[in-house]
């Protein structure tokens, strides 16, 4: 084979790989985490969740928890994941919290919480949404008419 033509092959092979996405610089992962556990939870107890709430809390709840479990073999120094908690299209609270490498990395927080729809988010450093759980606050039933 001529110097051309292996050129000319090598060309084409490089510009196929590229367009199936096989060649080029590998982008630098900050972490390698995945979220084997997102819940929302009455209560955090010793890095465990207590209950799991499904999509309503009780009426009368005064505070939701948001609990994550980890498992992390890479991570960046000082990497920190957000929990945003979101109601009514509005964020009305977010809180950090610092991940290290784990198999069983738990984090958690906690908000007030009022009627209304709520989304609570958990984002790393980067702002990728790494899990989301919807949720609704009633509204307290209102007094009887006499």
């Amino acid at each position: 084979m001529t110097k051309t033509i292996r050129f000319a092959l090598f060309i084409q092979l490089a510009v196929a790989g590229m367009s199936l996405g096989l060649a080029g610089p590998a982008v630098a992962q900050d972490h390698d985490c995945v979220v084997r556990q997102f819940i929302l939870t009455n209560q955090v107890i010793n890095l465990e969740p207590q209950g799991v709430i499904e999509a309503n809390y009780p009426m009368g709840t005064e505070r939701a928890y948001g609990f994550a479990r980890l498992d992390c073999t890479q991570v960046r120094s000082g990497e920190t994941f957000w929990f945003h908690w979101v109601r009514n299209d509005q964020e009305v609270g977010r809180s950090k919290a610092r991940v290290d490498v784990s198999r069983n990395w738990r984090i958690w927080s906690q908000s007030r919480i009022f009627p209304g729809d709520w989304v609570l988010q958990l984002k790393d450093s980067d702002g990728r949404l790494q899990a989301e759980r919807r949720f609704t606050v009633a509204e307290p039933p209102k007094p009887a008419e006499n």
